[in-house]
Formats: C-alpha cells, sequence, structure tokens
C-alpha cells in the first residue's frame, strides 16, 4: 500500500541572532549572519511513513519538536534538509481557534474556512447545520467568536475540520481541552474516520488517547526520533525519559540548594514542590482508611512550595493491583483555585465512590504546568480498603461496584 504521508531524514533548523545589528559591511559582504547567529535544530532526522487508515501518534515532553513537526506536514513552513511527501489533502488542528477571526460569528467563521478548504460556499451551507449540530452551538452560532470559551473555539474548530472530509488530519493536542462528554464524541468521530481509510496525525499529552486511537508512536527528544512502536511502548519510553529529566534536574537542584531529596523507593521527584501529606475523610469529615462502596470520599493533599515555583499541576489516581480506576488532574492549581499560598491544602470531593471490595491505593503528583519532569510523585504510599459490597446472595469482583437485580422465569 502506498503511504500517504511520507517524511524523509527530515531537519528543521531555526537560526536564532546572538545579538546586535551588525553592519552594513556585513551585510553586503555576506556570509556574515551565519557567522553571528546561533542554529536551534528544532528536528534531527526524523523518517516515517504514515499508510490509508493508519493513525500515528508524536509525544515527547514540551520543546521536543512535535509542534514544529505537524506546522511542516501542513505546509507552514519548509524542511532545512531532507524531504516531506503529502499525496492527499491535508487538513489541520495545530492550535484552538487558529484561523478564526474574533470579530466574525460563529457561522461566518465556519463558512470562511469550508471556502479555503476548497469548497464553494453553497456546498458549506449545505453542510452548515450538520456541523454546527455536531458542535452543540445553536444558540451562540451567530455571536462574535471572541464571546465564546475555550470549549466552544474547541467544538467548532474540530466539527468544522471533521465535516469537509480531509483525506490526511493532522491535530496537535486540541482533545484535551473541552468537557470529557465531548472529547468522548470526538474520540468516535476520529474512530469513524479512521474506519474509513482516512490518516490520521495527532500530538496528545493523554496517555489514554494515544492507547485508544494510535496504530504506531514516535517518542521525539531534543528533535530526535528516539523510539517508534505500538502505544504501549512509546508511553513506556516517554515515562522513562520524564524520570531522566527529573533525575538530572534533582541532582541540580541538590547541588545549588544543598538540601537531602526524601529517600523513599515509591517516591521520585525534584521536590521543589512538596506533597506533604495525603488524607481521607469520609461523609462526615472523620479521618478514615476504610469505607463502604458507595460512600463519599475526600482525598486532602497538602502541598509546599519553594521559592520559584508559581504554579503546578495535580494528578491524583486511584489504583487496585496496578490497574487504574480512574485519575483525577488539575492542569494548573493557580487557575483552578487562585493564587497559591507556600503551603496549602488542595481537597477532592468525591460524593460517591462506587467501587468493589478490596484495597486500593492512591497516586499523587505534582508537576509543572508543562509536565515536563515531575515534583513529587508518590506511588502507592496511602492505601484504603473497601470493605461492604452490595450484599445479597451473590458476589461482585472486579473494580466497580454494580446491584446487579436477578430473576427467574420458567421456559415456555
Amino acid at each position: 500500500m502506498t503511504a500517504l504521508v511520507t517524511a524523509d531524514s527530515v531537519s528543521k533548523q531555526f537560526r536564532l541572532p546572538r545579538g546586535g545589528r551588525g553592519t552594513l559591511k556585513e551585510w553586503l559582504l555576506g556570509g556574515s549572519w551565519s557567522q553571528r547567529s546561533n542554529g536551534h535544530w528544532a528536528l534531527r532526522d526524523v523518517s516515517f511513513a504514515v499508510e490509508p487508515g493508519q493513525v500515528l501518534g508524536v509525544i515527547g515532553h514540551n520543546g521536543a519538536g512535535k509542534t514544529t513537526l505537524l506546522r511542516l506536514l501542513c505546509g507552514l513552513g519548509r524542511p532545512t534538509s531532507g524531504s516531506l511527501r503529502c499525496r492527499a489533502a491535508v487538513s489541520g488542528l495545530l492550535e484552538l481557534g487558529g484561523g478564526f477571526h474574533p470579530d466574525l460569528s460563529g457561522r461566518e467563521n465556519l463558512i470562511t474556512g469550508g471556502i479555503l478548504s476548497g469548497f464553494t460556499e453553497r456546498e458549506v451551507r449545505e453542510r452548515a447545520d450538520e456541523i454546527i449540530a455536531f458542535a452543540e452551538l445553536e444558540e451562540v452560532i451567530d455571536q462574535p467568536a471572541r464571546t465564546y470559551s475555550t470549549g466552544m473555539y474547541l467544538r467548532l474548530a474540530f466539527a468544522t475540520a471533521m465535516h469537509f472530509d480531509p483525506e490526511v488530519l493532522i491535530i496537535d493536542e486540541v482533545l484535551a481541552v473541552g468537557d470529557a462528554r465531548f472529547q468522548q464524541k470526538c474520540l468516535d468521530r476520529l474512530r469513524a474516520f479512521r474506519a474509513a481509510n482516512k490518516t490520521l496525525i495527532l500530538t496528545s499529552h493523554v496517555a489514554e488517547q494515544i492507547q485508544a486511537l494510535c496504530d504506531e508512536v514516535l517518542v521525539l527528544e531534543e528533535g530526535a526520533v528516539v523510539m517508534r512502536g505500538d502505544p504501549d511502548s512509546a508511553l513506556r519510553c516517554y515515562q522513562d525519559l520524564m524520570r531522566q529529566r527529573t533525575a538530572r534536574r534533582a541532582a541540580r537542584v541538590v547541588r545549588s540548594r544543598a538540601v537531602t531529596l526524601p529517600q523513599q523507593g515509591n517516591r521520585e521527584g525534584t521536590f521543589e514542590a512538596v506533597i506533604a501529606a495525603i488524607r481521607l475523610y469520609d461523609a462526615q469529615r472523620r479521618p478514615c482508611h476504610v469505607l463502604a462502596s458507595g460512600e463519599a470520599l475526600t482525598i486532602e493533599l497538602a502541598y509546599q512550595l519553594t521559592e520559584g515555583v508559581g504554579d503546578f499541576a495535580v494528578s491524583l489516581g486511584v489504583f487496585h493491583q496496578r490497574t487504574k480506576c480512574f485519575e483525577v488532574i488539575v492542569p494548573a492549581a493557580a487557575t483552578a483555585f487562585g493564587p497559591l499560598a507556600r503551603q496549602g491544602v488542595i481537597r477532592c470531593h468525591l460524593p460517591q465512590l462506587p467501587l468493589a471490595r478490596g484495597r486500593y491505593f492512591i497516586n499523587a503528583g505534582l508537576y509543572p504546568p508543562n509536565w515536563d519532569f515531575v515534583y513529587d510523585y508518590h506511588s502507592e504510599m496511602h492505601d484504603f480498603d473497601v470493605v461492604t459490597g452490595p450484599g445479597g446472595s451473590f458476589e461482585v469482583t472486579g473494580i466497580l461496584a454494580v446491584t446487579p437485580e436477578w430473576s427467574r422465569s420458567p421456559v415456555e
């Protein structure tokens, strides 16, 4: 099968001036610019091929070269060396609301986007109602785009791109925005897109999206492909790279501040932001490590920040025998909760926890907002027991506590 998208030893260098304006003589003589500038290689010798119906994921920390690669694939720039070939029409979602004019209405932006994709105005208007319905923006579609929330921008951008039938769709992180229900709606649409033998290339920091959608994943580090393989192997490689970055940064912190890092086998990080304690409370605000299935649980995370840390991301996950039951994430605590004190408490209240009987562990982490390394991560250091199931003359095993209603009837 012929590949729709091919990259052959693609490298991209951005030239950064060293400072100073130079002289007219230097400009006239030529050659001085290269002597007065530093070259930053955003991509180094990247090669891959993507066939029809295939989904390629690209992961890596911020600055690894993901966005540069996707922009080149969309025709926004040329490689410094190597070649890119796209044998079909490409549509790109590279930034939230990219290409939207804030003073135009959602409908006007939709029509403009369709025309720029090569459709006539009549064809766009024939599809407009379907696009608006998918985006769930019927009530605000004729309002200026500048009045839209982040989620509205996402819904309109995604719906517009998907409904103009590109052969190749390129998505840079935008699926990370929006509520869980609409994210699932987008994932379902992308699965249908793949089933129609279309090609998808995407980046995402959400591991579940990579696992659910991708056939193959590239891991980028400093612009180079360090691993290419199935999603699970690629995600393990990415986690290993994060641990290495964390260890290097932690060593620098120790040298610069003459501090001693906590020595605990199930804990890692640079400890510039620290999880001071994890406490569990029941519905009556009593400390607990045992609760009944379906009862409320509050997880309290006490934190301490060193000087220079102004914001952080938080993850709280509940695990059973190394299987993730669920995980809740706060991408930016200062945005979610307001200005942060050097020491404080963050609470996650779960009104109902429908877990089956068993022992569960809480994994908690603090990260910089760009998720490049770990401030402090606790793995299986905090546990609790669910001791009662739904009861009755049946047994429930697994993770989710369900309440089945059995019945019988004679064979007729």
